[in-house]
């Protein structure tokens, strides 16, 4: 049995459709990806699992439980769904102790002291805590406030994680970092989790399948490798990793292969969808596909290198010919000059 169940949840707000019929299920043990760009629909469609919105259209069930149906007008309030939540902004109660907003949700469910004591005592031992029962918010780090935060969400065992952008209000190192501990958190206690993020590479690093929306709709599920390599739309492809961009016109259709043609270069791709010979068509290819080689070849254009920029663990080189231009990654400086660029065929989507 799924641990969450969405089906067709619309919700508008003002005259914006921000929900349009959007369903999908959550397993046992799962992390889920929320992924899109602001406005997707992402964070309203995890307040209204968490019953904070109430959806227009549609059913939440939570383990078998029915905790939403519109059209019987049935709804659980928020505080008797036993969520753990855990927000952007991380919502620590400045005049309690770390150890009091651990406990918090605990003694709303009239636990006895003693079990307070072990149960909050334990997860911050497990989350390196323990030092810090005493403080206030004002007395910790961002990180540290991160993993109060996460403590007071998963304490009570809740049947479902709900995470909003939980890390996005910590430094770039430290989210790298933070990125691999709570996947492993999640994973050791067993937890499903719906996990809400705008950042990509957040989602593929910590989730088993990712929702990629698109104003209120889903443009694709599946697991990071699929939803990375091997898109569904052009708006999946472009989201998702490092692009270069060619525009042209079709000068060859051969099944699923095509030939796209601009002013002075023609390169053979994979083709999505159903064009017709002639037809305008944009061609990406991800920057970590290209390659520079040595001479010509199938597949392979001359292009002038133009600056060569050095960003630590590689360089990128910035090449041009005529109109078209792309980005090349690779580990040496380069002078500028005339280079052959390799765009392997299989790596080349035209859509």
């Amino acid at each position: 049995m799924a641990d969450l169940i969405a089906e067709n949840i619309e919700k508008q707000l003002g005259t914006t459709q921000v929900l349009c019929g959007v369903s999908f299920e959550l397993q046992p043990g799962e992390v889920l990806a929320l992924l899109g760009a602001s406005g997707s629909g992402k964070t309203t469609l995890l307040r209204s699992v968490a019953g904070l919105e109430k959806p227009d259209q549609g059913k939440i069930e939570i383990r078998g439980k029915v905790v939403f149906d519109a059209a019987s007008g049935f709804e659980i309030p928020a505080e008797e769904r036993g969520l753990g939540l855990v927000f952007q902004s991380y919502a620590i109660w400045p005049h309690r102790s770390v150890f009091e907003n651990v406990a918090y949700g605990l003694r709303l469910r009239r636990v006895a002291d003693q079990e307070i004591r072990q149960k909050v005592g334990e997860i911050l031992e497990r989350l390196g805590l323990s030092e810090l029962a005493n403080r206030y918010a004002h007395q910790l780090s961002g990180g540290q406030q991160q993993r109060v935060a996460l403590a007071r969400a998963i304490v009570y065992s809740p049947p479902v994680l709900l995470l909003d952008e939980p890390l996005s209000n910590l430094d770039a190192k430290l989210r790298e970092d933070a990125r691999a501990w709570l996947r492993e958190l999640i994973k050791q206690l067993g937890n499903s989790a719906l996990y809400v993020t705008h950042d990509q590479t957040e989602a593929l690093a910590i989730a088993d399948r990712v929702l990629l929306l698109e104003r209120g709709r889903i443009q694709q599920e599946g697991t990071p490798q699929e939803i990375y390599g091997r898109p569904a739309t052009q708006f999946a492809a472009e989201f998702m990793g490092s692009n270069n961009r060619l525009v042209g016109k079709l000068s060859e259709i051969n099944g699923a292969n095509a030939r796209l043609a601009g002013n002075d270069w023609s390169l053979a791709g994979d083709l999505r969808g159903e064009r017709t010979l002639g037809a305008t068509a944009t061609a990406l290819i991800r920057v970590e596909q290209l390659r520079l080689v040595d001479g010509a070849g199938d597949n392979h254009l001359k292009m002038e290198l133009k600056t060569a920029l050095y960003l630590g663990e590689r360089w990128e080189y910035q090449l041009q010919r005529g109109e078209l231009r792309v980005r090349v990654w690779g580990d040496a400086a380069r002078a500028p000059g005339a280079y052959w660029v390799a765009f392997p065929p299989h790596a080349l989507w035209i859509f």
